[in-house]
């Protein structure tokens, strides 16, 4: 029998392997175990006092001899559920300890325009300023039926949408939509990438090529980060 399931819940392969065998042989001796499981006696035992301690292996004593029985596997959802009232428990204090952690720095690539529809998704979810340094205006080209159903979107969640123009004929495309204010980055600073700054993410995006891709990075510091230098590029034009 594959024991891969009661390795998932807790026990080792030699205490399923003892657990199995009591369910066949019912009560038993030992010895019986040991033959009937093909372990080490060593094994054995060491298996038959941990499944006691679990809950799951019991004996009697018959003419000064122990005699072992597994509890029926019904009781085996018995001691699952003892195991999650445990860490139930203990969950407050697990608690406290991850928020005592630093914040972990998160980073993944998006491919394609499905990957570019994902990252946008997030500035809706995260309803708050959208930043972009070097716009070029693609993402209205590129995601021509998308666009308009998330613009909607924005407008709605009250998302500013705060833009460096590439050039001045994408700024007076662009600019009279709502909830959008943008100036015009001096040419020579315009590029291939575009940087997308919102919520605790940062977002280099890169057009350029077959299919777009992007690279995002989650951390807070990170992204408070990139939004100071922007806003400072931003006042000083």
């Amino acid at each position: 029998m594959d024991t891969t399931i009661l390795e998932k819940i807790g026990l080792t392969r030699n205490q399923s392997d003892v657990y199995i065998s009591l369910l066949k042989l019912g009560s038993a001796s030992a010895q019986t175990i040991i033959r009937e499981s093909g372990l080490h006696r060593s094994r054995v035992y060491d298996s038959l006092e941990k499944l006691q301690e679990m809950g799951l292996v019991s004996y009697v004593v018959r003419d000064f001899k122990k005699y072992f029985q597994a509890v029926k596997p019904e009781k085996l959802l018995d001691y699952i559920d003892e195991q999650k009232e445990a860490i139930r428990q203990i969950l407050p204090q697990l608690k406290q300890l991850e928020g005592m952690k630093k914040e972990e720095i998160n980073a993944s690539v998006y491919k394609g325009k499905e990957g570019i529809k994902s990252i946008l998704s997030m500035i809706l979810k995260e309803k708050q300023d959208w930043y972009a340094l070097s716009a070029k205006g693609l993402i209205y080209s590129e995601l021509l039926y998308y666009m308009p159903n998330f613009e909607r979107e924005r407008i709605k969640r009250k998302i500013k949408y705060i833009r460096l123009f590439d050039s001045k004929e994408i700024q007076e495309k662009y600019i009279k939509h709502s909830l959008v204010e943008g100036k015009i980055l001096p040419k020579d600073f315009s590029g291939e990438t575009t940087l997308w700054i919102f919520g605790n993410k940062v977002t280099i995006v890169l057009w350029k090529q077959k299919y777009p891709s992007a690279f995002l990075i989650e951390q807070k510091e990170i992204a408070d980060s990139f939004r100071k230098w922007f806003k400072l590029i931003y006042d000083k034009i």
